[in-house]
C-alpha cells in the first residue's frame, strides 16, 4: 500500500507556471471578448499581479539582506531600475505583506506566543 508520503512532491517550474498563466489569460480574453462584463475581472487580476510583484520584491530583498543569493543591487539590475526605486517598491511590498499577515492573524499569533514566553 502506498501512502502520500511515498510519492515525491511535484515541483512546478516558474516557466511552467508562466505558460499556464498565459493559457489562462488567453481563455479569459476570449470570455471577455464574448461577454464584456468579464472585463472587470482583468482589472482585478492586474491589481493582484501588481501586489504579488511587490510582495515578491519585498521577500527577495529581505532574503538579500539575510545573505541570500541575490544582492539588492542585483535585484535592481534584474528589474532595470535604480536602487532607490527598488527601496520604494520594497517598502510598498512590505506594507502589503504586513497587511496580509495581519489579515491572516499571523501577527496576533506571534504576539500571543511572545507574551507567553515573557
Amino acid at each position: 500500500m502506498t501512502t502520500s508520503t511515498d510519492h515525491k512532491k511535484r515541483v512546478t517550474e516558474p516557466a511552467e507556471l508562466a505558460a499556464n498563466l498565459a493559457r489562462f489569460f488567453n481563455r479569459l480574453e476570449n470570455h471577455a471578448a464574448s461577454d464584456p462584463a468579464n472585463l472587470v475581472l482583468l482589472d482585478e487580476l492586474a491589481e493582484a499581479l501588481r501586489q504579488t510583484k511587490l510582495r515578491a520584491i519585498a521577500r527577495a530583498a529581505s532574503a538579500a539582506k539575510e545573505g541570500g543569493d541575490y544582492s539588492i543591487n542585483h535585484i535592481a539590475g534584474i528589474l532595470g531600475i535604480r536602487k532607490q526605486s527598488l527601496h520604494e517598491l520594497m517598502r510598498k511590498g512590505q506594507a502589503l505583506l504586513d497587511a496580509q499577515r495581519a489579515r491572516l492573524g499571523v501577527v496576533v499569533l506571534r504576539e500571543r506566543r511572545r507574551a507567553r514566553l515573557v
